[in-house]
């Protein structure tokens, strides 16, 4: 059996070198042209294994339509020749096609059908992991409450069959979801009872990724001691895997593997005092993160900034840092770009270079306004999307049976009532979150203004000494109170003219105008107003703020805060109260 495997790998070699090698030419006779032009004279086994070939390298391009039809093929002729594993095969290699290009709608269309073949075949492994790629395509997609619902219901699947694996899978992507919550205390307990079921299993790579996955939840939730003993167990099972492959006469591929486990030993040992250990694994690290992806060099470099950030190497700590924001701008991942970015301004601060720790703070708010908006809309959307689901559900089964017509337009009341008091709920815990990060941002925001008063006046340009002049007579004077305030009598008390006062809130305030700045500020004393004079009404505080007009007041809080002022109060009153309690 090896020898015909390394036959076939040698074939298949040879096949791509001339590809690579011919120029033109191959582009009119590629490798799987000369596989299908002896199909015709390959039989039983040969056959499958030639179409295998085939899927194999088109799945090296980067053409959908062209896989979806080599699986097809390959599908038709196992069920020809009723081979159950390579039908099923195919068919797990379907649904991934349509995860890895994003496809959730054909995943859900096609993924019934594929999972009762593989169900009446019992190939409980190909069943499970096609099923979890569902739930991860929700996940990817921001569906988070979509994707603990079919969590749930694969749990409840693997139980009801007693499968074990079926449970450790269900196991991990709870531990995922309630990762991806924050939940980090119920995320571990899924992760361990997601390790200690596939300890069981032949397959391992589950296993590796749930070690991985519960090594990063307790890293979050500070559990360092716990986490090094987690990582070494981890580091213990690759070993074992490798010894046990290479007897076999197998080489197995795991340099990514023992990269994320090196990056978990790395932060255990130097958040447990041993540095030394851990500046040795991270150098191992590095080799096993040699020719690999952008994503496992986002966790390197990542590893590499907490390292040497904790070391006092804080020059070193910024230059990964910036590295990996480029990177991760470059991929389009906005969101965690954003965390590297905090931590940039973070490490500058650390390093002395206060000017350069202000600008970058302000580069974190105002992308935080504009991803939190856009977290907002997607939630809401999600919670419509399932709404409009149920309802379809119900139109069917009207649809069915006209004569239980009165007990589901019953039934449909309840769950639009249920929806919109569960729409409600969702949206005040949205909001209490909104709150919290409100308060974070102004005191991020705070803190850069303070970097900047605090600056000596030689480091500063004049834009950002007028700037600074500017925010001390606003919170000496409350100038913006008075509605009437323009440019002009602002220009004249700090004894310049209005151009120059446009330039230095334009490079300070990241291109605001003179107005849209002395709002900002307006709604920033707003805010504090409501959550400290809690018996003065929520118009007047517009009228103290500086507002003319109440429709202005009302539509500029809710663009900046992303709620009304009595949401933000309502909300300010219960944390008070949760803090004397």
């Amino acid at each position: 059996m090896i020898s015909k495997f390394l036959t076939r790998l040698v074939f298949l070699f040879v096949l791509i070198q001339l590809f690579s090698s011919t120029g033109s030419k191959a582009a009119i006779h590629s490798p799987q042209d000369s596989i299908r032009e002896n199909l015709p004279s390959l039989n039983g086994e040969d056959r499958l294994q030639a179409l295998l070939d085939i899927v194999s390298l088109v799945a090296m391009g980067d053409d959908l339509p062209a896989e979806l039809e080599a699986l097809k093929q390959l599908r038709a002729e196992a069920a020809r020749q009723k081979n159950v594993d390579i039908n099923g095969l195919s068919r797990v290699k379907e649904i991934f096609c349509y995860y890895n290009y994003n496809k959730l709608d054909s995943l859900e269309k096609y993924l019934p059908e594929h999972l009762e073949f593989m169900a009446l075949h019992e190939q409980w492994d190909n069943y499970y992991n096609s099923w979890e790629a569902k739930i991860e395509r929700y996940l990817h997609a921001g569906k988070t409450q979509t994707a603990l619902k079919e969590t749930q219901l694969m749990y409840e699947d693997a139980n009801a069959r007693n499968n074990n694996y079926g449970l450790g899978v269900s196991a991990h992507s709870l531990g995922v979801i309630y990762q991806t919550l924050q939940r980090y205390e119920l995320a571990i307990q899924s992760f361990d009872e997601a390790v200690e079921r596939l300890k069981k299993e032949e397959n391992i790579s589950l296993l590796l990724s749930t070690y991985n996955a519960l090594s990063e939840t307790l890293d979050a939730d500070h559990q360092f001691d716990r986490m090094l003993t987690v990582a070494e167990h981890w580091k213990i099972t690759i070993d074992d895997y490798k010894t046990g492959a290479e007897a076999r006469g197998h080489t197995p591929q795991l340099n990514g593997r023992y990269m994320y486990c090196y990056l978990a030993l790395t932060v255990a040992h130097f958040q447990t005092g041993n540095t030394a250990k851990a500046e040795q694994y991270v150098k191992i690290a590095e080799e096993f993160a040699e020719g690999r992806g952008l994503v496992s060099q986002f966790k390197l470099l990542h590893i590499q900034t907490r390292l040497y950030e904790h070391l006092g190497q804080y020059d070193k700590a910024i230059a990964y840092a910036e590295e990996n924001f480029e990177k991760m701008i470059g991929f389009g991942d906005s969101i965690s770009a954003l965390t590297v970015l905090e931590n940039k301004a973070r490490l500058l601060r650390k390093a002395g270079r206060g000017i350069d720790a202000a600008l970058t703070y302000e580069q974190v708010m105002l992308t935080k306004d504009s991803l939190r908006n856009l977290d907002m809309a997607a939630q809401l959307d999600e919670l419509r999307t399932i709404y409009e689901v149920d309802q379809l559900l119900l139109e069917n089964e009207v649809a069915k049976s006209r004569a239980i017509i009165m007990v589901l337009i019953i039934v449909s009341l309840v769950v639009l009532l249920l929806g919109y008091g569960i729409y409600n709920f969702r949206l005040k815990r949205k909001n209490r979150i909104l709150y919290e990060n409100i308060k974070r941002a102004q005191q991020a925001e705070t803190d850069a203004d303070k970097v900047l008063e605090t600056a000596p006046k030689d480091t500063l340009s004049k834009e950002q000494i007028l700037f600074r002049e500017l925010n001390n007579l606003f919170r000496v004077k409350l100038l913006f109170t008075d509605p009437k305030i323009d440019r002009k009598e602002i220009a004249q008390l700090l004894g310049t003219n209005t151009t120059y006062l446009a330039n230095a809130i334009k490079e300070c305030a990241k291109g605001m105008t003179v107005n849209e700045y002395i709002n900002k500020v307006r709604l920033l004393y707003a805010g504090n107003l409501l959550m400290d004079s809690v018996k003065l009404p929520v118009d007047i505080v517009g009228e103290d703020a500086g507002f003319s007009s109440r429709s202005t007041y009302y539509r500029l809080f809710r663009d900046y805060y992303g709620m009304s002022p009595t949401e933000f109060r309502n909300i300010s009153k219960e944390k008070r109260k949760k803090s004397v309690d």
